[in-house]
């Protein structure tokens, strides 16, 4: 390696380039390049920029733009070198171009390409993925892609679920590479998914006052960490999961660690929190992924020097004779090669931006209520207006959003239930003037949902609040009740009037009772069936009438009477009076 300046083998150090259409047509040479800028930068799609001289005021027209060399479909391979000696650097397709002139300016028509993945950022998708890694993912994702080869680095994390919900297949790659501490670089139709590799050999050292043209570098406490914290609940242990890392498999650059920075702010641990299950060795990965970004951000910046192929994203890149904050192997996280006016210039940048994916890029989520009108967002509190006559015949009740326009009436809003299907479920629909709270499918103000409703001190509850939380129950708006005890292990049904059906575990009863003092007890005697009136029991066949031991009827007066026979059998009988015993009948037999 030239430790002074940059590799070359040329003998005129003239720099070329050919531009190839569909893989062998060179670009005709008629055609003014007026300059060529090919860029490469981890997690992003490589483009590359053709601008050339094109159009005529006194043709009216332009006439390269007219043809259909450079249409967008049309696929390009662009070679860059010294004295005719190139080197393929890009490959892709044509998605755009553009013609542009000033007042003061010559015409010009732009080209804009993309390597092939670009494929992979156009259009959402949803899907479902069971029992797999996430590295079987991304490939699974970039084969799906006629033109595109993956070179995934193996994760190892199983997932049971995984879902993707309307995201470009490129921006759940990202995220899903990010989550395990890798990095995504495309290049001519591959797509490589891998962890930095800091320890690899530079393969060019560039030094203030020979190589290096220009430079700019910056070290930045403030995303430094001494350590980084995650949690996530496991609803199975009903307790946090948790991981942490104080360190990252990175080689730094400069004689400042990350950790002697991270104590100028003193945070003791950036913490990381799901609120839902994840496994341990996934929570234990995201940390991983933290303290590696945290590191690939304390040194960012960009060089610049004589045009060199050899250079990549993902290689190292010895900087010297800028200090000993920043000299030593600085990790190339983009490329960007410049043709013009005969020259070639390379740029390079290190180090990453410290903000993860999804909070550098906004569109990664699909956009609220579908782009369709302004969204609202979280919950709001509703009013119930009307619950009946729903114009669609829907079962939705209209419900108005004070804070939208308290004057109006509002809009018909579905309530969920506990239980709903075809002519089942659990029906409690809210009153009139009830508060109630809405959410929003889509965050679209249109499509609400009443999620549940709301007590306070204007509409207060039924039953006060205890830490005991024995009493729980349904109380109807005329004071109609189900009410269930812990405690007491009761349960109650009742009404206002008085009538009652009370089932009590801890004295072992069911006790009915209605309004008028007629009651019906169940316990550990028996059955007791006790009237202030009448006890009438009718049967329209047989009532048979048992006992175990003894039957005893007793009252001011007892009358039998039988359309047919009566017979009365025992195995002693006995049939006395305090006064005039009388038997009659049409024959009276006695033995």
């Amino acid at each position: 390696m030239n430790e002074t300046g940059i590799p070359n083998t040329s003998a005129h150090d003239v720099a070329s380039y050919n531009i190839l259409l569909n893989g062998t047509e060179p670009l005709n040479p008629v055609y003014e390049v007026l300059s060529l800028t090919l860029t490469q930068v981890v997690n992003k799609i490589p483009v590359a920029k053709i601008v050339l001289r094109d159009g005529a005021a006194a043709d009216q027209n332009f006439a390269i733009s007219n043809t259909s060399d450079l249409l967008p479909g049309t696929k390009l391979t662009i070679k860059i070198g010294r004295d005719g000696s190139n080197k393929v650097l890009f490959k892709g397709v044509i998605v755009h171009q553009g013609i542009k002139f000033r007042q003061d300016g010559n015409p010009v028509l732009t080209v804009e390409c993309r390597d092939e993945t670009v494929k992979m950022a156009i259009g959402r998708h949803s899907r479902y993925y069971e029992k797999v890694k996430d590295s079987e993912v991304i490939e699974q994702l970039i084969r799906g892609y006629s033109g595109l080869s993956a070179d995934v680095e193996a994760t190892t994390v199983q997932h049971k679920e995984l879902v993707q919900h309307h995201s470009t297949d490129w921006d759940f790659l990202l995220l899903r590479a990010e989550a395990n501490g890798k990095l995504v670089i495309a290049d001519q139709g591959k797509v490589k998914v891998k962890k930095p590799d800091t320890t690899a050999s530079a393969v060019l050292q560039l030094t203030y006052g020979a190589s290096l043209m220009e430079l700019e570098a910056e070290m930045d406490a403030r995303y430094q960490w001494s350590s980084v914290h995650a949690s996530a609940w496991d609803y199975t242990g009903q307790q946090l999961y948790e991981a942490e890392t104080s360190s990252a498999d990175y080689t730094e650059q400069g004689n400042v660690s990350g950790s002697t920075l991270a104590g100028v702010i003193g945070l003791q641990h950036y913490e990381l929190a799901h609120s839902g299950r994840r496994a341990a060795e996934e929570l234990q990965q995201l940390t991983n992924a933290a303290m590696l970004k945290s590191r690939l951000a304390k040194i960012r910046g960009r060089a610049k020097f004589l045009g060199f192929s050899g250079v990549a994203p993902g290689d190292m890149v010895t900087l010297q004779g800028i200090g000993n904050r920043y000299n030593g192997n600085a990790f190339v996280t983009g490329v960007r090669h410049e043709v013009a006016h005969g020259s070639w210039d390379t740029h390079i940048q290190f180090g990453l931006e410290p903000d993860w994916l999804a909070e550098a890029y906004k569109d990664i989520s699909d956009i609220p209520a579908a782009g369709m009108l302004p969204a609202i967002h979280g919950l709001q509190i509703g009013k119930v207006v009307q619950l009946q006559n729903d114009p669609d015949g829907e079962h939705r009740i209209l419900v108005k959003i004070p804070v939208i326009d308290n004057a109006a009436r509002g809009i018909w809003v579905r309530v969920a239930s506990l239980d709903a299907g075809n002519n089942r479920g659990a029906f409690f629909r809210p009153e009139i003037d009830d508060e109630v709270i809405v959410g929003f499918i889509n965050d679209d103000p249109r499509d609400a949902v009443v999620l549940g409703m709301l007590n306070s001190s204007a509409k207060p509850a039924p039953i006060n609040a205890q830490d005991a939380n024995d009493e729980k129950g349904f109380v109807t708006r005329s004071g109609m009740r189900i009410h269930f005890n812990d405690n007491t292990k009761t349960i109650t049904i009742d009404t206002p009037a008085g009538n009652s059906i009370t089932i009590d575990e801890a004295s072992t009863s069911i006790k009915l009772k209605d309004q008028n003092s007629n009651t019906v007890t169940m316990d550990t005697s028996g059955i007791k069936l006790e009237s202030p009136m009448n006890v009438e029991l009718k049967a329209g066949v047989n009532l048979v009438l048992s006992a175990g031991a003894a039957l005893s009827i007793g009252g001011a007066s007892i009358s039998a009477a039988a359309d047919g026979a009566v017979e009365l059998k025992g195995a002693i009988a006995k049939l006395s009076s305090q006064g005039i015993t009388e038997i009659t009948g049409s024959l009276v037999k006695i033995n």
